[in-house]
């Protein structure tokens, strides 16, 4: 269920990124990684009712990077990076760059794609 949302989230992401919608985009890009996560942290048996950006980062670096070696460091600073950015698309008046708005949303498909190989799904 969580990989699902993650992938609505993920279409939205390239939706909006196609439409020059930068904001939506990030945002969105971030909200697959997000998700995915979860997804990702259920399969280890970490299950929550809801996760804070900060707890669902904590957790991801320590069980899934460094604990258990499932995911790259690099791939938990793209999250990172990926919720830095939201916050400027949500906060920023000035807004997103298209690059890196670009990135963030490929990024978010990579993410997608090691979280489905990780939990078999």
């Amino acid at each position: 269920m969580h990989l699902s949302i993650a992938k609505e989230f993920l279409k939205g992401a390239e939706l909006a990124l196609a439409n020059e919608l930068y904001r939506v985009a990030a945002a969105n890009a971030y909200y697959t990684m997000f998700w995915a996560a979860q997804a990702a942290l259920r399969h280890v048996g970490l299950v929550r009712e809801e996760w804070s950006h900060g707890a669902l980062q904590h957790a991801l670096g320590m069980e899934l990077i460094k604990k258990r070696g499932l995911l790259t460091p690099q791939l938990g600073k793209r999250f990172i990076d990926a919720y830095r950015l939201r916050c400027d698309a949500h906060y920023d008046a000035t807004g997103v760059g298209v690059k890196e708005t670009r990135r963030i949303v490929r990024d978010a498909g990579t993410f997608v794609i090691t979280i489905e190989e990780v939990t078999g799904k």
